[in-house]
């Protein structure tokens, strides 16, 4: 999203050649700067898309005189339309970076960068532009706005927690300046900021409650000063828990549609360009995880998933590899799962044994698992492969996932009656047992619609029925006795 300009503090183009290093980086006050061609030293990047494929940057550092906002875009006039830029804003000191800000498109048509960040007086920030689109040299600018309200900082909001099917807590760094409360502003995915539904926090976290059922929102966060509010920053995403069955190919609209981790990244295939090598297994999207000099240790997290207790849960997968060296081929690759009830390796229970990927052709898993308790989980996928040769670099490709729940045989005790249902789900015949001879048996949709069906002694034709969830009751001379069951 392209930032709006609010002071610009300076007119003067200041042609300052960007030191090559942290150490060495040039000190900038606001105004316009002159970008040499990108040689310095490279430490990573606080902006999507990955390292450059031969790494360079150029160095910058600003020391804030007051609290306020700063603005850092190469999105000026100067530029042709065809500038690629992407920057990186850090702070700490250069042996303990961490990352605070970073841009690297302002739009989908619009490849130069523009990132708005909070600072605090007397602090320093690095400005790090880096080569990961082109070491061409470009003009810059910083503009400062001193601000009563300072926004909070999008680096310190972190990944909601405590998800369910229709709660979640959300969480974020206090903005500088301690502002009396925040305002928080969510809707369904893609909202339009100021139609969503505003809840307002004393604290740096909010705890969202009755939310639309299993789907994915958006949200924003500002701070609020009581007389005045700072700018809203956002929007970020709020995936809750999915039921089964459940199923992504990683592909529009879904994508990510919540998968996440470290040392795994979404890619996808460009449907423009028939030349281009096609890598997903169904259209363009997909995950992927690569090998490593040293042992590899990458978890990609599923959603949230709601899942109960006893039932057989079912999921399946592809995989194939990718060599990343034009000669060096590819080498086996070690993928283990596991599930949580956070997303986390500790404390993670393994699903089956390690699988070995092999191969540059798609191979369907599969596996299957229960869960000790009902309640809220996280499927992982653990690359965990042995250290590799830098010629034999591989890429390990996850795509088209899907999970589903198989009830097991049920039985419950209610009213003092006996009931067992069998099998569930089932696309014909439900078998039903119980201690007492049965005297009728209704079944409902979900609706609360009577649905007829055929009984033959203990056994129930839901043959005519359609696919989905109904309550069958079975009544007995002692009561009567309901449970749910799944028509295939």
């Amino acid at each position: 999203m392209k930032k709006v300009l609010l002071v610009l503090l300076g007119g003067m183009t200041h042609l300052v050649n960007a030191q090559l290093t942290c150490a060495t980086a040039t000190t900038v006050t606001a105004g316009t700067y002159t970008a040499p061609t990108i040689t310095g030293t490279y430490v990573g990047t606080c902006a999507p898309n990955g390292d450059p494929a031969t790494p360079k940057a150029l160095w910058y550092k600003y020391t804030a005189t007051a609290n306020g906002e700063v603005t850092v875009s190469s999105d000026l006039a100067a530029n042709p339309a065809s500038t690629d830029t992407r920057v990186s804003i850090l702070s700490g000191t250069c042996a303990a970076l961490a990352c605070y800000g970073g841009n690297d498109d302002v739009s989908a048509t619009n490849y130069k960068s523009s990132v708005t960040f909070p600072v605090a007086s007397g602090t320093t920030y690095y400005i790090q532009w880096d080569n990961r689109w082109s070491t061409a040299g470009f003009s810059w600018s910083l503009t400062f706005n001193a601000s009563s309200c300072i926004r909070p900082n999008e680096f310190s909001v972190t990944s909601p927690t405590a998800i369910t099917l229709n709660s979640a807590t959300l969480g974020w760094g206090a903005a500088i300046g301690n502002p009396s409360s925040y305002d928080v502003q969510h809707g369904l995915s893609g909202f339009t900021l100021g139609a969503g539904t505003t809840v307002n926090s004393t604290t740096n976290s909010a705890q969202l409650n009755s939310l639309p059922s299993s789907q994915n929102l958006s949200y924003y966060i500002r701070s609020n000063c009581g007389a005045t509010q700072s700018a809203w920053v956002g929007p970020f995403s709020l995936f809750l828990a999915k039921t089964t069955p459940y199923s992504n190919s990683f592909d529009a609209p879904n994508l990510s549609d919540g998968f996440s981790g470290s040392g795994w990244s979404r890619s996808e295939d460009d449907p423009t360009d028939p030349t281009a090598e096609v890598l997903a297994h169904t259209a363009d999207g997909f995950f992927y995880t690569t090998t490593s000099t040293t042992a590899s240790n990458s978890q990609l997290y599923s959603r949230a998933l709601s899942l109960q207790a006893g039932n057989a849960n079912n999921f399946n997968f592809y995989t194939r590899l990718y060599a990343l060296t034009t000669a060096g081929g590819t080498v086996p690759m070690t993928l283990k799962l596991y599930y949580n009830t956070t997303r986390s390796l500790t404390g993670a229970t393994q699903i089956g044994t390690a699988i070995t990927v092999n191969g540059l052709t798609y191979v369907q898993r599969s596996a299957s698992f229960t869960v000790p308790t009902t309640g809220i989980y996280y499927l992982i996928f653990s690359n965990e492969t042995a250290a590799t040769a830098a010629t034999t670099a591989t890429a390990l490709l996850l795509d088209t996932f899907s999970l589903t729940s198989v009830l097991g045989t049920k039985e419950t005790t209610h009213n003092n009656i006996f009931l067992s249902i069998s099998p569930n789900p089932t696309s014909d015949i439900l078998n039903i047992k119980t201690d007492s001879k049965i005297n009728a048996v209704s079944v409902v949709d979900m609706t609360g619609r009577k649905i007829e069906v055929k009984m033959n002694g203990s056994q129930v034709d839901v043959r005519s029925l359609s696919t989905g969830t109904y309550l069958i009751t079975v009544e007995t001379k002692e009561g009567t006795s309901t449970q749910k069951f799944i028509k295939k």
